[in-house]
C-alpha cells in the first residue's frame, strides 16, 4: 500500500519529497460549510476518538477524525502537543489529501479504503518523517466512505513494535463508529449480521418486516455482490443466500436464522415471519444447516 501511493506521488501526483509544504487549512466559515456533510460521522466518532485517546495517550499518541476528502474534522490531543500540532498542520479544518500532502495516514487511507500505517520516513514528503501514523477507513450506512480515524504520533518508530495492536484496536473502533451510522439510519429496522466481523466494516443488514432488505453495510454489499440498485430493489435475504451453496454463504445463512431465533427467544413462527419465510421452510432450513 505505501509502495502504490509513493508511486502515485511521483508519477500521478509530481510531488518533490525533498520540497517543504504546509497543509491548507481552511477558515471558519469555509470549516463549517464543508463540514456540515459530515455532521452524522462527528456524532458518532466523537465518543470513540475520546475512548481512543484515553487508551493511546500514555504511548503518546493523539486521535484525529478526517472526511472523506481527507480535511481533519476533529481531534483529541494533550496541551503539551499543541505546539507539535501547530508545526505538522494537524488541526481542524487542515487539507491532508494525499495529492497535495503525499503519502500519509488519512489521505492514503481514504484514498486506498484500507487500514495503513506510516512509520519513520515512510510518509513520501520528507518533512513529515517524524510523524509515526495508524490509519483505518470509516464507511457510512450506504458503504460510502465517510471518512478515517487516525492515531498519530510524533516520534517516529517509537511505536512500530505495537503497530499491529494499535491498528487492529482503530479498525475496530472504525467498524464500531460503522455500526453507530448504519443503526442510526435504520432505527426500529431488524439487524441481522451475516458473518463475524472482520476487516474495516462488519457484514450488517437491515431487514423489513417480510424480510426484505432495505439496507446493507460495505462488507454485507461485498460479501452478497449487492449494488445500490439491487438494494433499491429490497431483495429476499434467505432467498439471496440459498442461491449460492458455497460454504461462506451456508454460514452467513446460519447466522441470520440464529440471530431471527435469538431475536424472538426462540420462537420459530415469529422468526419466519421476520425473515419473509413461512414456519415449515425455516425448520426445513434449521435441519439441513444443523440449527437447534
Amino acid at each position: 500500500m505505501v509502495e502504490r501511493s509513493w508511486q502515485r506521488c511521483a508519477s500521478a501526483h509530481h510531488l518533490d519529497p525533498a520540497q517543504g509544504w504546509a497543509a491548507d487549512i481552511l477558515s471558519g466559515a469555509e470549516f463549517r460549510h464543508v463540514s456540515g456533510r459530515s455532521v452524522p460521522l462527528m456524532r458518532a466518532a466523537l465518543p470513540e476518538m475520546r475512548r481512543l485517546f484515553d487508551l493511546a495517550y500514555p504511548l503518546g499518541l493523539l486521535v484525529l477524525l478526517a472526511d472523506p476528502d481527507a480535511m481533519l474534522l476533529a481531534r483529541c490531543a494533550d496541551e503539551t502537543q499543541s505546539a507539535h500540532c501547530r508545526r505538522m498542520g494537524l488541526l481542524q479544518g487542515a487539507i491532508w489529501d494525499e495529492a497535495v500532502a503525499g503519502t500519509n495516514g488519512v489521505g492514503t487511507c481514504v484514498r486506498d479504503g484500507d487500514p495503513i500505517f506510516l512509520g519513520q520516513g515512510e510518509h513520501w514528503r520528507f518533512c513529515l518523517s517524524p510523524l509515526a501514523s495508524f490509519a483505518t477507513p470509516v464507511f457510512d450506512a450506504q458503504g460510502r466512505m465517510a471518512g478515517a480515524l487516525n492515531l498519530a504520533a510524533f516520534h517516529g518508530n517509537a511505536s512500530r513494535r505495537a503497530a499491529p495492536l494499535l491498528l487492529d484496536t482503530l479498525t475496530q473502533a472504525g467498524r464500531r463508529i460503522e455500526d453507530q451510522l448504519f443503526r442510526s439510519r435504520y432505527a426500529g429496522r431488524r439487524m441481522l449480521l451475516l458473518d463475524a466481523a472482520g476487516g474495516c466494516s462488519a457484514p450488517l443488514v437491515a431487514i423489513d418486516e417480510d424480510g426484505q432488505v432495505v439496507g446493507a453495510t460495505r462488507a454485507a454489499r461485498t460479501l452478497m455482490h449487492w449494488t445500490d440498485d439491487m438494494i433499491r430493489e429490497q431483495p429476499n435475504l434467505l432467498s439471496a443466500l440459498e442461491g449460492d451453496d458455497s460454504p461462506s454463504f451456508r454460514k452467513a445463512e446460519e447466522s441470520v436464522i440464529r440471530t431471527a431465533l435469538a431475536t424472538t427467544q426462540g420462537n420459530v413462527t415469529r422468526a419466519a415471519r421476520g425473515l419473509g419465510i413461512s414456519r415449515a421452510t425455516l425448520y426445513r432450513k434449521m435441519r439441513l444447516l444443523g440449527v437447534a
